[in-house]
């Protein structure tokens, strides 16, 4: 089994200028997005959900080696994203509270997911964990973190299959693999796929699962370690819209990331590439 290609970036809207690179982006979407992206009441939900298809865009344009102001998204018949014109690229975006996300994957299916670890606190555990979750995990309120690692997980699963949210989220169940810790690996019996889940700074976590195989419905289990974010871009000035990143982006490359219990401040660009 050949691993297809993957790329995965988030942006922090905390970083200066957001809004303003938001505002620049939209106009070169698809009519279609713009419709959807104004039916959205609030501005920051708005931005957020621009700046998740620019990053998809950007993502595809890395991996084609192209600019992204010539590449156009679209949706499957489940309603996944696309980029016209290029079937073997996958496309999934997610954005949540600070961050906005998105995952391309060529050669194979792809979800992502983000959420801020107090919103799932709030919730009731039968809401959204099996019988099975709910007695492998410390009583409420602790393992907090834990809980919202399994609820982005079940996200990125169902989004990778095209269902999303028709699954319901009982019937999708993650277990961690053992020995791991963060960023965990997680194995399901409810898609063929790899699938794991990381921190992020603020109170967040993500989640990416990426499937190689046929689009089947056999199910079957199988876990390899496949993305680790490991680069910190430093957005030092406002996102380029205009086209590729410029020698200011691709010169903020750091070479390591902190530790994994290290809490960063500094607003970023979370960029993995496998």
């Amino acid at each position: 089994m050949t691993t297809p290609t993957t790329l995965v970036l988030a942006y922090d809207l905390r970083t200066p200028g957001a809004e303003a690179a938001a505002r620049a982006v939209l106009p070169r979407l698809s009519g279609d997005d713009r419709e959807r992206i104004a039916r959205l009441r609030r501005p920051d939900d708005r931005t957020r959900s621009v700046l998740a298809r620019w990053l998809a865009l950007q993502g595809a344009a890395r991996l084609l080696g192209t600019s992204w102001t010539g590449l156009r998204l679209t949706r499957d018949p489940r309603g996944r994203p696309r980029v016209v014109g290029r079937p073997r690229l996958a496309l999934s975006i997610a954005h949540s509270g600070r961050y906005a996300m998105a995952a391309v994957a060529c050669g194979g299916r792809v979800g992502v997911d983000v959420e801020e670890i107090s919103r799932v606190a709030a919730l009731p555990d039968s809401a959204y964990l099996t019988p099975a979750e709910i007695s492998a995990l410390p009583p409420a309120p602790h393992g907090t973190e834990s809980r919202a690692a399994l609820w982005t997980l079940k996200e990125a699963a169902t989004k990778l299959t095209g269902e999303g949210l028709r699954a319901g989220m009982r019937r999708v169940g993650f277990r961690r693999r053992e020995g791991t810790r963060w960023p965990a690996v997680a194995q399901t019996s409810y898609t063929p796929g790899v699938f794991t889940a990381h921190r992020l700074p603020g109170g967040y976590v993500c989640a990416v699962g990426l499937d190689s195989g046929p689009e089947t419905e056999q199910q079957t289990e199988r876990s390899v370690y496949v993305m680790q974010v490991t680069l910190t871009v430093q957005e030092r000035s406002t996102p380029n819209p205009a086209g590729t990143p410029t020698a200011e982006d691709d010169a903020a490359v750091a070479p390591e990331r902190p530790g994994q219990d290290e809490e960063e401040t500094e607003p970023h660009i979370w960029l993995s590439v496998n």
